[in-house]
């Protein structure tokens, strides 16, 4: 039988049918609930019920007082504060108002006396002044206005306390200890003398305030009340268990337990060792998995005998959090289920588009403009831009208003097909590489869309009505979206939110007409306030109080009793909580002056769980074997865990089975994962196709043959497959950038002014310098950070490069940017031929003297040997190191067959003017920008004493051929490197396991 059946048994044949004058306070209303249902299940005839009510409710009825409302609450404290301290900063204030609220209320609850509180606690800031161990000869400390603020406001807290209670009670409103305070004053005449009350019964109780112990206490002395316990006799006997710390300091005491038999065994179950229990321990990888596993075993648990299916089973939550996917992982079948905790507004779509709103807000940047004004533009960061942009409510909005971005034609002459307006803007934002954008750069790209113009809406910091305004329209805009979702739960989060604004817009308002908020209030502290309300609110469910399901978390289940139950999150760290107290009053003078701290919330959290259990015959407890994402459990199981496995079952005579069973995944599960150890991808007759294809029409370039040397799982991946990592903003210059810029400045002086014999002085590097940063490099910020010292790097690399070139006599340039090709017959095996196109991109061609050089530019390291390594051959077929020579032995040998096919090198990409260089020597090497004063370094590369160019070029093709007939042989799968450190920077790291 449960314990509320049996208090209701009790109560009923105590008073008989006529309960009107009865009261039954219990810890919940969900308890409440339960109680009545109990109650009338006694009697087939209707009778009249007693007054049932939750703790709360009957204390604040009880005092004939009204609760004030949070966010009245915190500027009434704040209009406190600024008349004890005018320059007192609301965007501070609120920052810890509400852990100063809740230490008022922890005060009244437990009756502290306020002079004694507050002079202990002014004395012990003085003490933290003085510094008293501190050496004799150390400095004297400097205090400043900020340090003398913040002992001042230590000084003032007792003045806060009593004017705050003052405006309250002129209104006639409290806060919630503030009513337990006030009622214990005064339970003589307000409980004890009133003749409305003539029985008071306050059941299922644990740990009781000071303020419910001295109401309590008056009216079990006046024989008018009397305390009905839910105690058993494993947690009440044993001194060393947490559980029942509270219950045997009352035994001890001798209030609330028989005078004759200060054990009163009656009010003793026996429940946790006298009967059977069947507890699962089950550790999963995350704590969303934990759902998953509870929502399998409620569905296990339904397809058992009708009998066995009928039994009453709670899934309790100690972390609230996991509501929604517990109530996702339930089966679709469970229709019939209560929920006994509110839905926190934080796990709404709605939070999470205006969280990344004012975040946006927050971190708004402002630049000055480039002609030197003093006036700042403020600009968004692109990356709150595309998450706004990608949320699902404006996705969604953008598919029901049919918003689309028309088309265009690129430079290229390519035709581009109309897009989604959003997406298009995304896109274009990562293309062009727009760190920042202002309030007119997005109306611009949203072609003017009210909701863009909305979201991207500037709000001054000092126009907090600006931003609920801005939200009000919001909200405005998305009706159509939640008229076509239909998601109850987010309409109801929706109309949440509208009545939390219209608080916040009234109180604000209230404010401006007392003159205050315009001082007071900013965006940023708006935030805090708003998130502070967001964090206390949530959507209460209707109740089903008769389902045989109850999901609920663990103060929920206060004087409930379930024949099954499933705890999630069962962790160190969150059952019981981590041993924090979020307070402003010291730990030592709580614990001296007999305020509850972190021991104490440890007891009553042990009381919970262990009475939770005591009932139960199926238990189930679920705890994460890793760390969670917000450091609250470390993955360790909970010590309730430990104390079940070396307490109470060896002492349970067999009755109590605990078992540790593992969750395996099917093969659908989300944990199973492949087997990356060997992978490898065969060349199967299809792929051969595609990789003669790329051989014959686009060619085999250098990077494409570094490539398939170094790693030809990389090759297979970056040119068979074509997968690429999807574009990202950069805000500073990678290496790959940076040398792209230098590139281009350097194409710019060659075709601009070097091939056309113009002259090039400083100012025209500085120029092109500017000019192509502002073209490749759109909303780049330059003015500080990384950025302007790569762009002052950049600048002395390219002036000292071109003074380099201008002292070289006899150095002209005669191509840039071209690309040489030419193709090799190279036989297969099958004794089929293919005709291969061997192609290459040349930064610059120059003459130096007699001689010609290919020019490759390198702003990164390069090392190349003195000379040719004596294994030449296979240094160039299989070492993945030496990329640098295998380039330069390619672009020689290019060089060398152009001119041997077509007498000279191109000089243009049309390859109409053809610069003679026959009989020429040709040299292939770098320009490095990391060693300027190096000079050209040129290839080592050669194939013996005979190094004509017809040699070279024979020797040459001869390797090129058994390379491409390496990459086309059937027997060798593409593989993965054997030289871990080529895979550091690799894309592709991800999907070979790396």
């Amino acid at each position: 039988m449960t314990f509320l059946k049996q208090t209701a048994q009790r109560i009923f044949d105590t008073h008989g049918p006529s309960l009107s004058d009865v009261w039954v306070i219990l810890p919940t209303r969900r308890a409440v609930s339960v109680f009545l249902d109990e109650l009338a299940s006694l009697s087939d005839r209707p009778f009249l019920a007693p007054h049932a009510l939750a703790v709360d409710d009957f204390i604040t009825q009880a005092a004939g007082l009204q609760l004030v409302d949070s966010v009245s609450l915190l500027f009434e404290l704040y209009d406190v504060f600024r008349e004890i301290d005018p320059l007192v900063e609301f965007e501070q204030f609120i920052g810890w108002a509400s852990v100063l609220l809740a230490d008022f209320d922890r005060i009244d609850q437990y009756l502290i006396d306020p002079p004694e509180l507050f002079s202990y606690l002014t004395a012990a800031k003085a003490l933290e002044r003085w510094q008293v161990d501190r050496p004799v000869s150390a400095k004297p400390i400097l205090e400043t206005a900020g340090t003398n603020r913040y002992f001042k406001l230590f000084e003032n807290l007792q003045i806060a306390y009593h004017a705050l209670h003052k405006r309250l009670t002129d209104q006639g409103l409290a806060y919630r200890g503030m009513a337990y305070r006030l009622l214990a004053q005064n339970v003589d005449i307000l409980i004890r003398d009133n003749l409305s009350y003539e029985r008071v019964y306050f059941v299922g109780f644990n740990a009781l305030s000071r303020a419910e112990e001295h109401i309590v206490r008056v009216l079990v002395d006046a024989n008018k009340a009397e305390l009905i316990w839910d105690a058993d006799q494993y947690y009440i006997r044993d001194w060393g268990q947490e559980a029942g710390e509270f219950l045997r300091r009352y035994r001890e005491n001798g209030w609330f337990f028989s005078k004759k038999n200060r054990e009163d065994l009656s009010q003793l179950s026996n429940n946790l060792l006298g009967t059977e229990k069947n507890i699962r321990v089950v550790g999963v990888p995350n704590a969303s998995m934990q759902a998953k596993v509870a929502g399998k075993l409620y569905a296990d648990w339904g397809r058992e005998q009708r009998s066995e299916s009928t039994k009453k089973t709670a899934i309790v939550l100690a972390d609230e959090t996991l509501l929604m996917p517990v109530l996702y992982a339930l089966d679709e079948s469970v229709t019939d289920l209560n929920v006994t905790m509110g839905l926190s507004l934080r796990s709404s779509l709605l939070f999470t588009l205006v969280d990344t709103l004012v975040e946006m807000q927050r971190t708004v940047h402002e630049f000055r403009t480039k002609d030197g004004r003093d006036l700042r533009i403020p600009k968004y960061h692109h990356r709150h831009v595309v998450k706004v942009l990608n949320h699902p409510f404006i996705k969604q909005y953008e598919r029901i208003r049919a918003l689309q971005w028309p088309g265009g034609v690129q430079e290229t002459g390519e035709i581009l097909p109309p897009e989604p307006l959003f997406q298009w803007i995304a896109k274009t934002i990562v293309k062009d590489q727009r760190v920042y954008l202002t309030e007119e750069d997005m109306h611009e790209l949203g072609q003017n869309d009210p909701l863009i113009q909305v979201l991207f809406a500037r709000w001054p910091n000092e126009e907090p009505m600006k931003a609920i305004r801005c939200l009000y329209d919001l909200i405005e805009l998305l009706r159509d979206v939640y008229r076509t979702s239909q998601d109850a739960i987010e309409i109801e989060y929706l109309y949440l939110f509208f009545t939390l604004l219209k608080q916040l817009e009234a109180t604000l308002e209230r404010q401006t007409e007392s003159g205050n908020a315009e001082t007071a209030v900013t965006v940023r502290s708006f935030r805090q306030f708003l998130y502070e309300l967001i964090r206390q609110t949530s959507i209460p469910f209707t109740s089903e109080g008769k389902s045989q399901l109850q999901v609920m978390g663990m103060l929920e289940t206060r004087a409930l009793d379930f024949e099954r139950v499933i705890i999630l999150s069962v962790n160190e760290g969150i059952l019981p909580q981590s041993r924090k107290l979020n307070s402003l009053i010291p730990f030592d003078i709580a614990q001296e002056l007999g305020l509850p701290t972190y021991r104490d919330q440890e007891a009553v959290m042990a009381y919970h769980f262990y009475r939770l259990l005591q009932r139960a015959s199926d238990i189930v407890l679920l705890h994460t074997t890793s760390t969670d994402a917000y450091g609250n459990s470390k993955g360790e199981p909970s010590r309730f865990i430990r104390q079940i496995e070396h307490e109470l079952v060896p002492r349970s005579n067999g009755l109590i089975r605990i078992t540790h069973p593992t969750v395996r995944f099917g093969r659908t599960g989300i944990n199973q994962l492949a087997d990356t150890s060997d992978l490898s991808v065969p060349k199967t007759e299809s792929v051969r196709a595609d990789l003669i294809k790329l051989l014959t029409t686009k060619g085999l370039y250098p990077s494409y043959l570094n490539q398939f040397v170094t790693c030809s799982m990389r090759f297979y991946f970056s040119r068979i497959v074509n997968i690429s990592e999807e574009e990202e903003i950069e805000e500073k210059m990678g290496a790959a950038e940076f040398g792209s810029w230098l590139h281009k400045v350097l194409e710019r002086l060659d075709i601009d002014y070097r091939l056309k014999g113009k002259p090039v002085d400083e100012s025209i590097v500085r120029k092109l310098l500017e000019e192509e940063f502002a073209s490749s490099m759109k909303g780049r910020v330059i003015e500080s950070g990384m950025n302007l010292l790569l762009y002052d790097l950049a600048k002395k690399l390219m002036l000292d490069f071109y003074r380099q070139q201008s002292d070289q006599v006899g150095l002209t340039v005669i191509g840039t940017e071209q690309t040489l090709e030419t193709y090799l017959d190279v036989p297969l095996i099958n004794g089929q031929s293919i005709r291969v196109r061997i192609a290459g991109k040349i930064d610059r061609i120059e003459r130096f003297g007699d001689q010609i050089r290919i020019v490759d530019y390198k702003t990164g390291k390069v090392d190349l040997p003195d000379k040719a390594p004596k294994d030449l051959a296979e240094k160039l077929l299989k070492d993945g190191k030496e990329d640098k020579m295998r380039q330069l032995w390619l672009y020689r040998y290019l060089a060398l067959k152009n001119i041997s096919e077509h007498g000279g090198l191109p000089r243009d990409k049309a390859k109409r003017n053809i610069y003679p260089a026959a009989n020429l020597p040709v040299e292939a090497g770098f320009y490095s920008f990391r060693d300027l004063k190096g000079g050209f370094k040129s290839n080592p590369v050669t194939f013996g004493a005979d190094d004509s160019p017809a040699q070279y070029i024979h020797d040459s093709e001869e390797l090129l051929r058994a390379l491409v007939q390496k990459m086309l042989d059937p027997t060798e799968p593409f593989r993965k490197t054997d030289q871990l450190e080529m895979c550091q920077y690799c894309d592709f790291k991800g999907i070979c396991g790396r």
